[in-house]
């Protein structure tokens, strides 16, 4: 294994296409050159900070060297993943990606069960042999919709915030490698799921002229967000970096598609109207395809900017791998990067550069900074340098 520091002037190529609790007056910065490569050398009077268009001065600043071997965690959650193909993608690159987590950070590993998100450990843990463990039983327990009636908190395991164990060293390492082995040789299928057919848009999907159908479904979507949320709450008394990642291609996904905005402002019209009147409301029905979709887009982006809100405040940077890419960046890849963090998509070769890229977010520069006001709620940031041809990747939210 290679040590964080190490990771970071590698890596960061395809980027480019302690404390108690999250101080509000700091905020871990990515710096990367033209090439994709880590920048390790600004200084503290290169960077500019401003706060809710406010100009602050750094008072603090930590390069990637003081900050990338202190130890950081890590949550990785699956929520439903359809398709057998990007499910094998899926859990491929998380299992790539765990052969390659630093010696001394920790590991916390969710999944979406039969009806509620469970953890598939009691913690934060850093047994590599655990990992493996919990990541050889999501094949066999992801679904690939959100069936049931989903709980609003963390069931199986749950967790423990006080939940301690000690690493294990070649033995977990070992065991983690033949796990990723077993995936990348595994016989056909060996990832479940069916294979998704070719011509169902995500229209067709979400069944937008089921309003009830789609009520139900945000149902679900807010009590999933709900744990989600919980989850990041819990980390925000935990000292150092933390990073959240979540791989998921269902539902919750396909209401955060660009089509379904567009959905929002069509005209519905019933079958053979060509009077160009669209939808007319009439006692007893509950709506059409348009009322719809403006109802789902709505409550996601009312349910992402509570999301947004709490990673932000806790000082959880998010991370997706899911849709696309470009526009299509799932739920939380829509979030990703006003936290700091980065959308992969969900598309063949994310096996490879998933654990390879978000290793660079390791290697971050610690930019803290004095405000008189007192913290409220959240407010633009916008982190800068004067240094030419330097990227910063950094939440835009304090």
């Amino acid at each position: 294994m290679l040590h964080r520091w190490q990771i970071g002037f590698i890596l960061g190529l395809g980027l480019l296409a302690g404390q108690p609790a999250q101080p509000r007056n700091q905020a871990w910065v990515l710096a990367l050159d033209g090439r994709g490569a880590m920048v390790g050398d600004l200084k503290p009077e290169e960077f500019r900070v401003k706060v809710d268009g406010k100009i602050q001065t750094p008072i603090q600043v930590k390069t990637p060297a003081q900050t990338a071997e202190a130890a950081q965690s890590w949550v990785l959650v699956f929520e439903p993943i359809r398709d057998t193909n990007m499910r094998a993608t899926a859990f491929i690159a998380a299992a790539d990606f765990l052969t390659k987590v630093p010696d001394g950070d920790r590991v916390f590993i969710v999944i979406r069960g039969k009806d509620s998100l469970e953890s598939l450990m009691p913690g934060f843990s850093l047994r590599r042999g655990l990992w493996a463990e919990a990541l050889a039983k999501v094949p066999n327990l992801l679904p690939e919709g959100l069936v049931g009636i989903s709980k609003e908190s963390l069931q199986g395991a749950g967790y423990r915030a006080d939940f301690t164990d000690a690493a294990d060293g070649s033995p977990g390492q070992e065991a983690l490698t033949a796990l990723l082995v077993q995936f990348r040789s595994g016989a056909p299928g060996w990832a479940k799921g069916t294979i998704d057919q070719r011509g169902v848009s995500v229209l067709d999907r979400l069944n937008l002229n089921n309003p009830g159908f789609v009520s139900g479904l945000l149902a679900t979507v807010a009590r999933e967000a709900k744990v989600l949320g919980g989850i990041i709450d819990q980390l925000a008394s935990m000292p150092g970096q933390k990073h959240l990642v979540v791989f998921s291609r269902c539902e919750a996904d396909d209401l955060t598609h660009p089509s379904v905005k567009q959905a929002a402002t069509r005209p519905d019209r019933r079958p053979g109207d060509t009077t160009g009147t669209g939808f007319v409301r009439e006692r007893g029905d509950m709506g059409g395809p348009a009322e719809a979709a403006s109802l789902a887009t709505r409550d996601l982006t009312l349910l992402q900017a509570d999301l947004k809100a709490r990673a932000v405040s806790a000082g959880v940077t998010l991370y997706s791998v899911a849709g696309a890419g470009q526009n299509v960046m799932g739920q939380i890849g829509t979030i990703a990067p006003a936290t700091g963090g980065f959308a992969f998509p969900l598309s063949i070769g994310v096996e490879t550069q998933f654990g390879q890229g978000i290793q660079v977010f390791g290697s971050r520069y610690l930019v803290q900074w004095r405000e008189d006001a007192a913290p409220g709620t959240p407010v633009t940031l916008e982190v800068t340098t004067t240094r030419k041809d330097v990227k910063l990747v950094v939440q835009s939210l304090r």
